[in-house]
């Protein structure tokens, strides 16, 4: 029963009613020759970027680029690195459980500060959150979101410092080049993040020790039928794969001069 649920629930909701629905336009006879094909090649290029194995082959050279750190080294401030730099991810505005016109942070900027802050005894430095505002709607710039959960969670405030004027991962990195003059820092941000980070960083003249988190796609799992069902969850894993390759261009051209 469950096998079956699962086939009914990838093929009811988007995307595959939506890939199920060009593939049928695709075959109807009464719809002209190049729609038919247009449709047809959008069915199945939607197919393809909505299952595992396809987000996996897209998603892991960027997440296997750097390695994590290792799980048992010590990380001293001296002569290692001068602060860990934890890079934001989004906040959810208005979030409810935070408490009124309170925001909240996404579940990806979450998980990068809560293992930051599992580094705290590995590494005795100070604690960099940068991170503004995208487009100002009235939210709190998300450094200062941040600050306050590594407060409730138990890190000394004398070690939280805060960049609240970025609005892209470049302006994070120039940010903290300009306002704390680092030379060399332990970076904090999603595994399919950091070959872009790094390169901001290392661009702006900051050695990087990668400390990458929040890995989106499985390791060590074979692939089954159900991993080749479309699903919302591959999409935007493939989503943010493209995502990242296309800023790694785009501030290659623009910011490699």
């Amino acid at each position: 029963m469950v096998f079956f649920v699962k086939i009914l629930t990838a093929l009811i909701l988007p995307p595959g009613c939506i890939i199920l629905g060009m593939l049928i336009l695709g075959f109807i006879p009464r719809c002209r020759g190049s729609i038919r094909w247009i449709l047809r090649g959008m069915g199945v290029l939607c197919y393809l970027l909505a299952i595992e194995p396809i987000q996996d082959l897209i998603l892991h050279p960027l997440e296997d680029r750097y390695p994590p750190l290792p799980v048992e080294t010590d990380l001293p401030r001296d002569g290692a690195a001068e602060a860990l730099v934890i890079l934001g991810g989004g906040t959810i505005q208005g979030s409810p459980e935070a408490g009124e016109y309170r925001d909240s942070l996404s579940a990806s900027a979450l998980k990068r500060l809560v293992y930051g802050f599992n580094l705290k005894n590995r590494f005795t430095g100070a604690y960099v959150l940068t991170g503004g505002k995208v487009f100002d709607y009235g939210q709190e710039a998300e450094a200062a979101v941040a600050a306050g959960i590594l407060s409730l969670l138990g890190l000394e405030p004398k070690r939280i410092l805060t960049e609240t004027e970025s609005r892209n991962t470049w302006q994070n990195a120039r940010n903290v080049a300009e306002r704390f003059g680092y030379q060399k820092v332990i970076l904090v941000t999603s595994a399919y993040h950091m070959p872009r980070s790094v390169f901001c960083f290392e661009k702006n003249g900051i050695m990087v020790i990668p400390a990458p988190t929040d890995y989106y796609s499985n390791r060590n799992k074979s692939y089954d039928l159900f991993s080749f069902l479309p699903s919302m969850d591959a999409f935007f894993g493939t989503w943010i794969a493209l995502h990242e390759y296309l800023g790694l261009v785009y501030y290659r051209l623009v910011y490699s001069r």
